[in-house]
């Protein structure tokens, strides 16, 4: 990771470290002017400030001296580095933060010409994300955004092959909106991006929190890290942010007392300003009602579920404080007719439905689970690819889940190709189905797609998850697997079955 300024200004490191550390301990040097940081020695060049990351003493120690032989101005680390007084030194406690701070800065802080507006959550982020973009642009807006299916800068898609933006990429990312004439940019942030500091140098004007649940623990290690991370999001929001929350989920709920920006709640269940009333849902479309004060307005959407209605009512909560006309935002709301393996569903013709979706936790693929089941006649036939990222605390939650809401089961891979821990959790999973009655369990994706739906018939659905937009990172030059391309390459083939 290395940021370099554009123009000919250079930066005072000292000032913009006290923007994002209230300690910082000098000790040594002056402070320095700058136009360029990295965190990687190796790419150090002469006048880069280098911000040390290693955590044991030996590596910080070498990559320090690494650095130093290179040319580097100064050095931020978060501890001393013995026999090392050639250059500026910084004590901080948070590195990562400091260097996120910089990289802005020596980029002139391009976040402050925009409207910024986070989203985090264990899931509904992508979705959330979809219909404020979609609800910007029906108000006129041009709009920018930063997820986990890639970005749109202002005038284009962008794939990426990595989940979460560094620093250093993303105010690269926000400068070209900025010059590509972008007034808002929607940024997904993900636990892991808070919690490593990386959002520092960044200033939301608007938050939206969609729910904390149980996910990442190969990375946060205990619940309480991974919420602790959730709700550090509210560190880079200006002072009068809106912030919207989802208080029918628990713990967001706790969490509100303890939020001081303005915030709008939205819920179902409890008392909040947003509220919602489902009106009617069938296989290819729902119809509910929003209310808001003394306002009430009707939405038909393409996508099903409740969890969608809670999206919507999020981005109706934000449309409203950001006093777009309520008109204006159903009509955005509803223009978004399909998000990539979110209840995609998939039509070619087929008597029976076919939707594919990426639920990552247990809550999630309840949820999918039950609402494909209320408007599913026939049997409901899941696909269910296990993954290493799934919990392994909870994999077998997920055959319980299934074994519960759904007909038939067929566990296969989320990956291209079989490895030990894929073949790892698709054991966890198995041990959650007590009877083991109809599960099969099918390593190759494609295999098991097309068992599924071959074996569906009139009224029935067909349910695929795990896969999601993932790319094949560890074969560049390999197409990934693709569900939907595959999926409908099938229906297609097969369209004499369906007559």
């Amino acid at each position: 990771m290395r940021a370099c300024c554009k123009g000919t200004e250079s930066v005072s490191l000292k000032k913009t470290l006290k923007s994002v550390c209230k300690k910082i301990h000098q000790l040594f040097g002056n402070d320095v002017k700058t136009r360029s940081c990295t965190v990687d020695p190796d790419e150090v060049r002469p006048g880069d400030v280098f911000f040390a990351l290693s955590e044991e003493d030996e590596v910080l120690e070498e990559s320090v001296g690494l650095a130093i032989h290179h040319g580097c101005s100064a050095v931020v680390a978060d501890r001393p580095v013995t026999g090392i007084d050639s250059v500026p030194f910084f004590i901080i406690p948070n590195v990562a933060e400091g260097f996120a701070a910089l990289c802005h800065a020596i980029h002139d802080y391009p976040g402050k010409s925009l409207k910024l507006i986070g989203i985090t959550g264990t899931s509904g982020k992508t979705t959330t994300s979809y219909l404020i973009s979609g609800m910007l642009a029906e108000a006129g807006f041009q709009v920018g955004l930063i997820g986990s299916l890639g970005i749109f800068d202002g005038l284009g898609f962008h794939v990426l092959t990595e989940p979460d933006m560094t620093p250093d990429q993303l105010v690269v990312w926000l400068d070209r909106m900025v010059m590509n004439g972008c007034t808002h940019v929607i940024i997904e942030a993900s636990s892991r991006m808070i919690a490593n500091g990386w959002l520092g140098g960044i200033q939301f004007d608007a938050v939206c929190l969609t729910n904390i649940r149980r996910d990442h623990l190969d990375f946060h290690k205990t619940v309480e890290q991974y919420r602790r991370s959730k709700l550090a999001v509210f560190k880079y929001a200006k002072k009068k942010a809106l912030a919207i929350c989802n208080i029918d989920d628990r713990i967001s709920e706790a969490i509100v007392p303890l939020i001081d920006q303005p915030l709008l709640s939205i819920g179902i269940r409890n008392q909040a300003e947003v509220g919602s009333i489902l009106v009617e849902r069938f296989s290819g479309e729902q119809t509910f009602i929003v209310t808001a004060g003394t306002e009430a307005v009707s939405f038909r959407t393409k996508i099903i579920g409740d969890e969608f209605i809670y999206n919507c009512m999020m981005a109706t909560a934000l449309g409203i404080g950001f006093e777009i006309d309520i008109k204006t935002i159903v009509r955005g709301i509803e223009r978004v007719e399909n998000i990539p393996s979110r209840m995609e569903r998939i039509e070619c013709g087929q008597d029976f439905n076919v939707y594919i979706d990426s639920a990552r936790t247990a809550d999630s693929l309840a949820a999918v689970l039950r609402t494909v089941r209320d408007v599913t006649p026939g049997r409901l036939i899941c696909v269910f690819g296990a993954a290493e990222y799934h919990d392994p605390a909870k994999r077998s939650l997920f055959g319980k889940t299934m074994e519960t809401l759904a007909d038939s089961v067929i566990l296969t891979a989320a990956v291209d190709h079989l490895n030990f821990e894929t073949a790892t959790a698709l054991c966890d999973i198995g041990k959650g189905f007590a009877l083991q009655n109809g599960v099969r369990i099918m390593p190759e994706r494609a295999e098991a797609i097309a068992w599924a739906l071959s074996d569906a018939a009139k009224g029935d659905s067909v349910i695929i998850f795990g896969r999601g937009e993932s790319a094949n990172t560890e074969q560049p030059d390999v197409i990934p697997f693709c569900d939907r391309h595959f999926t409908k390459q099938w229906l297609y083939e097969n369209q004499t079955c369906f007559v």
